[in-house]
């Protein structure tokens, strides 16, 4: 006797965009920036990085640690930014694919959104380096503190900023999938994960 139903693939969750990294560390940045346009990325971090600073019940309260966060903060939007120029060049050819039936205009627009600003000429050629330099500045377990400090200090903001909650824990999951790419990347076992990038 069938029983009509169907197996189901247990613990798995196919539609979160962590899901879709499967074994190569470096889709996840597809799956990040297809979620996020740059400057998406970079004005939530400043969004958390002010309601942190504003807090009085946060991890912030001493100027010590808000000068750990701002400087965090700035090597964090240093790091979105090289990534996303790797992602570029590894995806070019599907965002023309995408951004083919799109207006000039529009095409204009998604350009002016994505363009990075921080980062030198040199940098800009070789982003790999401040990937390194991240990940030399900070230990894993620092960021990963850091980075739920912040999420703590937006979650327990009360002040007149208007924060969306809506993507609180996938904004946190965005940035943390990054910078795990950054030190699976970094690794020098593992520095040959550069050249499919």
């Amino acid at each position: 006797m069938k029983t009509g139903t169907t197996s189901r693939k247990r613990f798995y969750k196919p539609w979160h965009f962590l899901s879709q990294a499967g074994k190569r560390p470096l889709r996840i940045l597809w799956e990040v920036f297809d979620n996020y346009d740059l400057d998406e990325l970079k004005q939530e971090l400043q969004c958390w990085q002010q309601c942190a600073l504003c807090n009085d019940n946060s991890a912030y309260s001493e100027a010590g640690a808000r000068e750990d966060l701002m400087d965090f903060t700035r090597h964090l939007l240093r790091l979105i930014e090289a990534f996303y120029i790797l992602n570029e060049r590894k995806s070019a050819g599907r965002k023309r694919r995408q951004q083919e039936g799109m207006a000039k205009e529009a095409r204009q627009m998604i350009t002016q959104m994505n363009t990075p600003v921080l980062l030198t000429a040199d940098e800009k050629k070789d982003p790999a380096q401040v990937i390194t330099q991240f990940c030399k500045t900070f230990r894993p377990s620092y960021v990963q503190t850091e980075l739920l400090d912040m999420l703590d200090a937006v979650i327990t903001y009360k002040g007149s900023k208007e924060v969306y909650k809506e993507n609180w824990v996938m904004f946190y999951e965005a940035l943390l999938a990054l910078v795990n790419v950054a030190y699976k990347i970094s690794n020098p076992e593992k520095r040959s994960g550069l050249a499919y990038i």
